[in-house]
């Protein structure tokens, strides 16, 4: 058999002291216990008194990683693992990734050069401020140098506050707010709508996966009825500050 039919060894999953186990998976020695303590982790198997962890673990300890980031609570992760077949874990976490990441996301990515995106802000789009964007996720580097901006529609926000008189950097400034807190609001839309979704007796995870899917149309039409009138209330606030 050659090396590109070759299967990969199994024994490479098995067998791994929790200190291995937490290597492997990113997921620290304290929390790998903790998880054990609270039932999300199966025990050890144990030779002698050396606790040994195989591929169930790291399946399951990359799942609860995930799932924590994209802002589930662990008795919603604990009601996956209950009532979720494993099978069903990968569609689950990936319509969990999608509304977390973007909920609130309709439009197509363009992909500009860095050269045309230099150019169009006139030097102002420094490696710092890149980076900046891209950490707040308004962009992303590909591999071949180009940038995705990942709205467009915000893209021309900043060039209109830039016309305003604003420099980029502030406008930056302005849209990593921005993202921070919708990114708040959508993981919390998310953990409400998933410990409702999970609180059930038994889970119907293709149910589940759709409902969460269609949160995404109703969370981008509160935020638009909701932002308007919240700022025009702080616009009142402020003028009656300087009046």
């Amino acid at each position: 058999m050659n090396a590109s039919t070759a299967t990969p060894d199994s024994s490479a999953l098995q067998d791994l002291s929790i200190e291995a186990l937490a290597a492997r998976t990113g997921v620290t020695v304290r929390n790998i216990r903790a998880y054990t303590t609270g039932g999300l982790l199966p025990p050890p198997r144990l030779q002698g008194r050396l606790g040994l962890y195989g591929p169930d673990h790291i399946q399951r300890l990359a799942l609860i990683r995930e799932l924590r980031e994209q802002g589930f609570g662990i008795e919603a992760i604990r009601r996956i693992f209950a009532r979720a077949p494993a099978s069903t874990w990968p569609d689950l976490l990936a319509v969990a990734r999608s509304v977390s990441g973007s909920l609130f996301a309709e439009e197509t990515p363009v992909v500009v050069s860095a050269q045309a995106l230099a150019t169009k802000w006139q030097g102002q789009m420094t490696p710092a401020l890149l980076g900046r964007a891209t950490r707040a996720g308004l962009m992303r580097e590909l591999p071949d140098g180009q940038v995705q901006v990942l709205s467009p529609a915000l893209g021309q926000v900043a060039e209109q506050l830039a016309a305003l008189g604003l420099p980029l950097e502030a406008v930056i400034g302005m849209q990593e707010t921005m993202v921070r807190t919708l990114r708040t609001v959508a993981r919390r839309w998310l953990r409400t709508l998933a410990d409702s979704l999970l609180s059930g007796d038994a889970l119907d995870a293709g149910r589940a996966a759709q409902l969460l899917e269609k949160a995404r149309p109703l969370a981008t039409g509160a935020v638009q009825a909701a932002f308007p009138v919240i700022l025009q209330q702080e616009l009142d606030a402020l003028l009656h500050k300087t009046a």
